[in-house]
């Protein structure tokens, strides 16, 4: 499973507004390093760049 991948695609629905992606980017968070997050977060913003 990529924890990352994950994470940057729920990050987009919830700033889409999906409080379900919200509930489950935080349960994936809390198992992965502190510099995965911030990778995921960087793909999300990069993806939401392109638009």
């Amino acid at each position: 499973m990529d924890l990352v991948a994950s994470h940057a695609l729920f990050d987009l629905a919830a700033r889409f507004g999906s409080l379900e992606a919200k509930i489950y980017r935080r349960e994936i968070g809390d198992e992965m390093d502190p510099g995965d997050v911030a990778e995921a977060q960087r793909l999300a913003r990069e993806w939401l760049a392109r638009l």
